[in-house]
């Protein structure tokens, strides 16, 4: 306690400057751009909040990733662009959570991995056309960013509450895109040339989908280590399983299909060892997976088949995205082109759409080459394994189908470049390594 409380002392005369330096600034800023000035007051109310009760400014960081707020505001700001901005503010929000935290390293990996593709990038990558420093650094920090959000040291009982926020991500998502409708300034669906309605939410339907991914794979985790709070992981378990099957993505879908089927097994096989109370949610898991399907199979069909593809199955242009990157990828197949140079390769040959190639591994690969691709891949497999060796021995494979279904996933979508999905993605990896260790404050581990 008192460590933590002398924590938050050493902070008050920097918060002092701070304020002081915020309040010059303001007092300039109002004069010329008044609605600037209003935001930046909010953002210092909530650096206040954030410096006294940092939890509670971590749960409102953490749902301001159920919005897609690049898609609501597009464009830029002060020359930055919106999303950007969006990782840094919340990066500053969750200064002080680290200064009264600590952080632990041991998942760092993937921030050093970062940092190699970006020394690979300025020493061997062959650069494309248009390709710049400032393009490389930019892509650095915002790739970098959501694997700092692993190395902040919450305390166990805020993880847990972490975890559950993370469940009901998209629950707000729905519920911020109902205020947006009702303002109509957002619909809450949306409609494709194959007349498929998609739910969106305060999102697009692929990003309300990386959503509603974690939120079925997460419970099936948390109703493993947690049977006592077993009625609110299954509801949201079931909320969230419509959700996905509404925004008709097929990726997450696919990608769980895995861990669904193992969930089946065991509680099948739970019953056949007599415990009786398991076939009530055996029969209800299969009315609640044929229910979604049955409602979604017409969306399904249009998004799959409504055009005629060499592929058989409509992939909504991923198969010509992926040939074309993959062949200016070749150049130079073991350094890559650069990091970030890939959302500058599409010359319109494709469809706008594919500023990236929908597939992270040809995107890494593209960017760092055979030698940046490999060890950014590594690094992750690191933190992955760490966080296992940390879990009870019935909890681990569900957790390793969620690793497994998160890697199918990456084949189809852009799971580590958005912020629907890899922030908390990394959150939850950070929280269940956290919640997982036997005492509140493993120092051996923690830097202040």
């Amino acid at each position: 306690m008192t460590n933590h409380w002398s924590s938050r002392f050493t902070l008050l005369p920097a918060a002092a400057l701070v304020f002081l330096l915020s309040a010059l600034f303001i007092g300039t800023t109002v004069i010329y751009q008044p609605i600037v000035a209003v935001g930046l007051v909010c953002f210092i109310l909530l650096l206040a909040v954030s410096l006294t009760r940092p939890e509670w400014i971590s749960y409102f960081a953490l749902l301001t990733t159920s919005i897609s707020i690049n898609f609501l505001f597009p464009g830029s700001f002060f020359g930055i662009e919106i999303l950007s901005l969006y990782k840094l503010a919340v990066l500053m929000l969750l200064v002080p959570c680290i200064l009264v935290n600590g952080v632990r390293l041991r998942l760092s990996p993937p921030v050093w991995a970062m940092a190699a593709m970006l020394i690979i990038t300025f020493g061997w990558s062959d650069w494309l056309p248009g390709m710049s420093s400032s393009l490389a650094v930019k892509a650095f920090i915002g790739l970098s960013l959501p694997f700092m959000f692993m190395l902040i040291n919450w305390k166990k009982e805020v993880a847990e509450m972490h975890i559950r926020l993370i469940c009901l991500l998209p629950a707000f998502s729905l519920a911020a895109g109902l205020l947006l409708q009702a303002a109509g300034l957002h619909p809450m669906t949306n409609v494709e040339f194959n007349g498929a309605v998609r739910l969106q939410g305060a999102n697009i339907p692929p990003h309300l989908a990386m959503l509603a991914f974690l939120g079925v794979a997460i419970p099936f985790i948390e109703l493993k280590r947690r049977p006592a709070q077993a009625r609110f992981f299954y509801t949201v378990l079931a909320v969230n399983l419509f959700i996905l099957f509404a925004t008709g993505t097929r990726g997450p879908l696919l990608a769980l299909s895995l861990l669904v089927l193992y969930y089946l097994f065991d509680i099948a096989r739970q019953y056949l060892k007599g415990k009786n109370r398991y076939l009530l949610v055996l029969l209800g898991s299969f009315a609640v997976i044929a229910v979604a399907v049955y409602m979604q199979l017409d969306n399904l069909a249009k998004r799959s088949f409504e055009r005629t593809t060499d592929t058989g199955i409509d992939l909504s242009g991923r198969a010509e995205a992926w040939a074309y990157f993959l062949k200016l990828a070749s150049v130079s197949p073991w350094t890559g082109r650069g990091l970030g140079s890939v959302t500058i390769a599409n010359d319109g040959t494709l469809y706008a759409g594919f500023v990236v190639p929908h597939n992270e591994y040809i995107r890494f690969y593209f960017d760092g080459g055979y030698i940046g691709g490999i060890l950014l891949l590594l690094s992750m497999l690191t933190v992955f394994v760490l966080v296992y060796r940390v879990l009870p021995r019935g909890v681990r494979p569900y957790y390793v189908l969620f690793i497994a279904a998160f890697m199918i996933y990456s084949f189809s979508d852009n799971t580590l470049s958005t912020v629907q999905l890899i922030i908390p993605f990394c959150w939850y990896l950070n929280c269940l390594y956290r919640s997982a260790q036997p005492t509140d404050s493993p120092q051996k581990e923690v830097i202040r």
